[in-house]
């Protein structure tokens, strides 16, 4: 069913949907971005409503009606002590998306070392945002750049989805050594995992592993290496780092894969992430910074 969003109110506590066409309340919160089981959690606390009459999922609504939806927002976790807050590259009432520095990870480990969820946590209670952020994606320990947050639990699965699915476009860099021969190529190789050593995957023969398709573009070719612009077809574990390796260029300074070590580090950014936003339906491009250590 088609709807509107109108946008969100209270300092983005609601939000306001208008119906384009006669429907069940189930079925706007459903076409407006929440899974069955979110939107059943939400019907059960009351979070939707119109003129100020709480809704059920059979609740008829006309044309042009418009429907509130009360986003739960409980308290933040606390962040531990000194932790500086995340750099935000876009912020919403549902969603933001932060920079990952190198040599952190995206979620706890169970050793307490802080994380960059804890960043974006820190920058939230700045703000004066109640909300518990939830990475919906992940980035290897050493790679930057852009990871994705969910801020509601109503929403969330949208973006699991979004995600998981084949409706984002997702662009890294990364510098590989030598002069790598094709100005664009596409690899279409399955990936599965090393039986050899628990911390890699390899590329396996067809019918094995999962399909991964990766697309590579060179963008500059340098005195000893090569820049390159890396768009997912997939999002399979450490993808990039298999496939380059596969074809014989594996990314400077990742020596799990074959790459020489580099006192840069890994030389892999999350560069671009673009897609339709699940709940406004706007197009949504997001953009990091180039890293200093890719300029030439």
């Amino acid at each position: 069913m088609r709807y509107e969003f109108l946008g969100e109110k209270d300092g983005a506590s609601r939000l306001e949907f208008r119906a384009l066409e006669d429907c069940s309340a189930l079925d706007l919160a459903l076409a407006a971005g929440m899974s069955r089981r979110s939107a059943g959690r939400a019907f059960q606390r009351g979070e939707l409503s119109h003129d100020g009459e709480v809704l059920a999922p059979p609740s008829r609504l006309l044309a042009g009606d418009t429907v509130t939806v009360a986003l739960a927002r409980p308290a933040a976790a606390t962040a531990p002590p000194d932790v500086p807050p995340a750099t935000l590259i876009y912020q919403d009432f549902v969603c933001l998306a932060a920079e990952k520095p190198a040599g952190i990870l995206v979620h706890g480990d169970g050793t307490g070392a802080p994380t960059l969820t804890d960043r974006v946590r820190v920058s939230l209670t700045r703000q004066g945002v109640a909300a518990t952020p939830q990475a919906v994606q992940r980035l290897d320990v050493d790679t930057t750049g852009i990871v994705l947050f969910s801020l509601s639990e109503e929403y969330q699965p949208a973006f699991d989805a979004l995600v998981a699915g084949h409706a984002m476009r997702k662009r890294y860099l990364a510098e590989v050594a030598g002069t790598f021969p094709q100005d664009a190529t596409t690899i279409d190789r399955p990936i599965g995992r090393d039986r050899h050593d628990a911390r890699r995957m390899r590329v396996c023969r067809p019918g094995q592993g999962q399909s991964a398709l990766t697309r590579v573009r060179v963008l500059e070719r340098r005195a000893a290496s090569t820049l390159l612009l890396v768009e997912l077809g997939t999002g399979r574990r450490h993808q990039i780092r298999v496939h380059l390796s596969s074809v014989g260029f594996p990314i400077m300074g990742d020596a799990l894969y074959g790459g020489a070590r580099d006192s840069r580090g890994l030389m892999l950014h999350a560069l671009e992430e673009e897609f339709d936003h699940p709940v406004t339906g706007a197009h949504v491009l997001l953009r990091s910074e180039i890293p200093e250590r890719f300029r030439a």
